[in-house]
């Protein structure tokens, strides 16, 4: 499989070529993210460098290019062929896909992002972290003095970050607790205020607290959710996670071909059970559950991030991702299941009561199909028997447990 080639052993030849070029020396390195995007694998790297300077940990990371691609023209991008496959390699921040993070990563670039925004950079410090990244996707930068952030920058492919900055500007306009966006750049930086609160994700995850303490109700989430104003229709629809279960789990066979038939015959089960459900007509988040939640002390909902897939569908899709992400975050941490154990519990049956509990628990399992995907992706250490756990779990949902 030529994705082996950029996450085996024979990786180290590509990434020591990358480092090389620039005057460093590959001293370690593992695979951090493994991504299948129509047809074309990307790679994410952690790497111990050293440099004339010093050692230095940085992010690398490498991408097969099809045979009519031409080499990337990006500054500090290297093409490497062995005459059968041609890879394109990178150190962060030059991705040839998010030119936008050279400009937010070099600090003098950066001072002048952000009084074009018209905030102060002394103001507000120049401590930048790197929240998350998916290579030529996205990218999350935060920004702030040390403990206290004050905005975020997401750096995006340029040809998206527009629609995504007017997609903030109509969901603030309407009252959605969403981040206020302070502008966009040509090279795909969007600038975005911080909101307030404590990721709900976070407080799930904190050990010591009462189980049922600082949670939101059932109807906390419907009431967010029913605030996403009309305009939302008239937005790109965006074909539901429940619906890829099949794509999914094709994924997961190929990354584990023990559970190739078993995930097969799921996805069927999945797709033929959801073929004549209808497509809906309701302003859907797109990608709803709990790491895109903000809570105060009391547990009410006081914020929603990542908005990208915001757009018409069925609200059916965003209550069963919910509900998808809290089975998948128990099963990731037997210390931290009980607690989302106590949430999807609390919101399960307010969600059936205004859907069609059967096909709630389809595309619940259709989430999950797609979630099947991650450990492999982030590359957990016990992957294999966390993509198992998760097909297990699948099959419970389906079974109404």
């Amino acid at each position: 499989m030529p994705g082996d080639l950029l996450t085996g052993p024979d990786a180290a030849d590509l990434l020591e070529a990358a480092v090389s070029t620039a005057g460093g020396h590959l001293r370690a390195w593992r695979v951090t993210q493994v991504d299948h995007r129509g047809g074309v694998t990307t790679v994410a790297y952690q790497a111990s460098v050293q440099w004339p300077t010093g050692q230095t940990n940085d992010v690398l990371g490498a991408t097969f290019l099809a045979a009519d691609d031409e080499p990337s023209p990006a500054p500090g991008t290297l093409t490497l062929s062995d005459g059968e496959h041609r890879v394109c390699v990178w150190r962060l921040p030059d991705d040839p896909g998010l030119p936008g993070l050279t400009t937010v990563m070099d600090p003098a670039r950066l001072r002048r992002l952000l009084r074009s925004f018209g905030l102060d950079p002394a103001a507000i410090g120049l401590h930048t972290e790197l929240v998350s990244y998916r290579p030529k996707r996205r990218a999350v930068i935060r920004i702030g003095s040390a403990g206290e952030v004050v905005v975020y920058a997401k750096v995006l492919p340029p040809g998206e970050v527009e629609a995504l900055h007017r997609r903030h500007e109509m969901l603030y306009a309407a009252g959605v607790p969403v981040p206020r966006s302070l502008g966009w750049t040509e090279d795909g930086l969007l600038v975005l205020e911080n909101l307030p609160g404590t990721p709900l994700r976070r407080r799930l995850l904190t050990p010591g607290l009462d189980p049922t303490a600082g949670l939101p109700g059932p109807e906390e989430v419907l009431t967010l959710l029913n605030r996403l104003p009309p305009g939302v229709l008239g937005l790109t629809r965006r074909r539901p996670w429940s619906r890829r279960a099949p794509q999914y789990a094709e994924l997961v066979g190929r990354s584990l071909p023990a559970e190739a038939e078993r995930a097969r015959q799921l996805g069927e089960v999945i797709a033929i059970g959801l073929k004549d459900a209808p497509q809906g007509a309701d302003p859907t988040h797109g990608d709803f559950y709990e790491a895109q939640l903000t809570v105060d002390g009391a547990g009410r909902i006081v914020g929603l991030l990542d908005v990208d897939t915001v757009g018409p569908g069925s609200r059916i899709d965003d209550l069963a991702c919910a509900l998808a992400h809290c089975e998948a975050l128990a099963l990731s941490s037997v210390r931290h299941a009980a607690r989302a154990h106590l949430l999807a519990r609390s919101w399960r049956p307010a969600f059936e009561s205004r859907t069609d509990a059967g096909e709630l628990r389809l595309r619940t399992a259709g989430v999950l199909m797609s979630l099947a995907t991650g450990p492999h992706r982030v590359q957990r250490p016990d992957w294999e028997a966390a993509t198992g756990r998760l097909l297990d779990r699948l099959e419970d949902v389906l079974a109404g447990k």
